[in-house]
């Protein structure tokens, strides 16, 4: 039962076949590959610097700031939308968030720069995959849930398929997107 209502609910979702839908061509999804984290990643290490309080055990502090908060975030709803992927996220977006704070002990000039620098690089890089590769528009302009939030757990979905994972349920998903497209095509 448990099996069949998460397979429901990422194969049979909205998001499913609209993120499927939009990144069907192999450039872009590469381009994805490699640009989503990269904005994860440069959005986690722009709020890294904001705190929200800190917290003392013993002699031990933890500084909880606001790249933390979102991280756990998107840790609590991947697990919620897909258990077995959100745990594998788990310490992917755990380490993710840790590095983005470290990036901030570098000995490194003009860091807001390189930080900007990237996330603006990748943005455009999706948007030429998006319209060059995919005759597409992207997700952005249709759902801001579904590109800043659901996006991220589509990607690393693909990672996991790419790694051999849940091969009985990309299938399932490939079968939902090309059912998708076939129904905007008429």
């Amino acid at each position: 039962w448990y099996q069949r209502r998460v397979r429901e609910a990422v194969v049979s979702t909205q998001s499913t076949g609209f993120y499927g839908s939009c990144h069907s061509d192999a450039i872009n999804k590469l381009i994805h590959a490699f640009c989503v984290p990269l904005l994860l990643w440069t959005g986690m290490a722009m709020l890294a610097p904001i705190g929200i309080t800190s917290i003392t055990v013993s002699s031990l502090t933890l500084d909880i700031t606001v790249a933390y908060l979102a991280t756990l975030i998107y840790i609590v709803y991947y697990i919620y939308l897909f258990p077995a992927v959100g745990l594998i996220t788990l310490p992917i977006l755990s380490g993710m968030a840790y590095g983005a704070h470290e990036y901030w002990n570098a000995d490194c000039e003009n860091k807001w720069l390189w930080l900007v620098g990237i996330h603006v690089v990748s943005w455009i890089a999706q948007f030429v995959g998006h319209g060059k590769f995919e005759g597409k528009r992207p997700a952005l302009f249709d759902s801001l849930s579904q590109a800043f939030l659901t996006a991220p757990f589509f990607v690393f979905f693909e990672y996991c398929f790419f790694f051999g994972l849940f091969q009985d349920l990309h299938h399932e998903v490939q079968r939902e997107i090309f059912k998708n497209r076939d129904r905007k095509v008429q």
